[in-house]
Parts: structure tokens; sequence; C-alpha cells
């Protein structure tokens, strides 16, 4: 048994705040009742709270979209976005954090609504004011309510406001173009491994990895 011992040092006290950063592949985007948890609920297992008025979704909520039987894509609702949000407005803005990581991002914008047109821009603001990094996340805009009066016109104005830009026009109540949005979030989940993933030739190329002589 040890009979000696080093003299004891007064010891360090200190308080922690840890945060848990959920990690997602694709994160939703848009304003209150755009249509995100009816999307979530379409793609996932995930019964997110659904009703026909705003600010439903208090917490994100995370849903697995089953790709094959070898992989799948974790999908993040976030609450909604308001207008002011990265000035403390709103819930959605302190939720962002949780898509900081995410592959992509899924800009829902409600076709009924009276700001369709500029709902894009501003929530692109927003998340530029929140994360710089958000901001150049690869995405996509998703229309979302087709099945409404008057909103096909909408969404071909829409597409010619943004002609750089991928928008697909779906309604989640009827069911149409949901497939095109699913191989969307596939294509920028493998989008993202292929940049994060450096090819075989690129690692020989830059000399990482290869055993050399001199190294014994």
């Amino acid at each position: 048994a040890p009979r000696t011992a080093l003299k004891g040092q007064p010891a360090e006290t200190r308080r922690l705040r840890i945060e848990l950063n959920i990690i997602a592949d694709i994160g939703f985007v848009g304003f209150p009742n755009a249509g995100k948890s009816s999307l979530l609920e379409y793609f996932t297992n995930a019964r997110p709270k659904i009703a026909p008025y705003p600010f439903t979704t208090k917490i994100p909520n995370l849903g697995v979209l089953r790709v094959d039987d070898e992989s799948d894509i974790i999908l993040a609702d976030i609450p909604g976005i308001i207008e002011g949000a990265s000035e403390g407005l709103g819930l959605g803005i302190r939720f962002l954090k949780h898509i900081s990581r995410s592959a992509g991002l899924a800009f829902l914008v409600d076709l009924s609504d009276e700001n369709y047109l500029d709902a894009y821009e501003k929530l692109q603001v927003e998340l530029a004011n929140f994360s710089p990094e958000l901001a150049v996340k690869d995405r996509v805009i998703i229309a979302n309510k087709l099945d409404l009066p008057g909103t096909g016109d909408r969404l071909e104005e829409l597409r010619a406001k943004h002609p750089d830009l991928e928008i697909l026009g779906i309604s989640v109540h009827n069911r149409w173009g949901l497939d095109r949005v699913r191989d969307a979030f596939i294509s920028m989940v493998n989008a993202s491994a292929a940049v994060a993933t450096p090819s075989v030739d690129e690692t020989h190329a830059s000399g990482e990895g290869l055993w050399t002589p001199e190294e014994g």
C-alpha cells in the first residue's frame, strides 16, 4: 500500500454550460405556417404538432428519411423564423445553430402568403445576420401549397424572380412534387459527402497517408 503522497494543492471549481447542437443533414427554414412540419411528417416517422396557425413548432423536430437499406438522411424542422429574428424577435433564430453543420437547407415558401415573392430574400437576410456560413450553404427553394387557387401563377413569378435557383413547386396536402424534393435532398447530401471525403487520387497527390523509406 502507498505510504507516501504528494502534498495536495487547492482545487479549482468551475461552472460549465454545455450546449448540444443537433446534427442534421437538411435543415428546413421558413416563416411560420409554411408547411415545414407537414413536409417532415410526410418524409419521416416524426409526428410534429401541425395546426392551421403560426408557431405550432416551438423546438426543433427531427426525422429520418430512409434512402435505402444502408443510408438515411436526418431532417430538421426549425421553428418558424420571422422578420427581425436576428435582432431577437421570435423563436426560430435561437435554433439555427442546430443546422449549422447541415449539408444543405430547404427554404419553404408559402405560395398562399401575400409576401411570397419576398419571403426567400427576407429569410436569407436573417440567416446571413446569424451566420455567414449558413447563408452560403447549398439550398433548394420549395414553394408549397400549390393545391390552393392562384398559386400556380405565383410559382412561375417566383421562378422568374430567381432564375438561378432551383425552385420546386409542391403540395404536401395533395402529395404533389414530393419525389423531386426527395431527390434534391439526396443530391445535396451526396455532394456534401463528396467534398468532405477526398478521393484516393487526391490523397496520393498531396502525399498524405503514404509510407516513405525515410519513415522506416
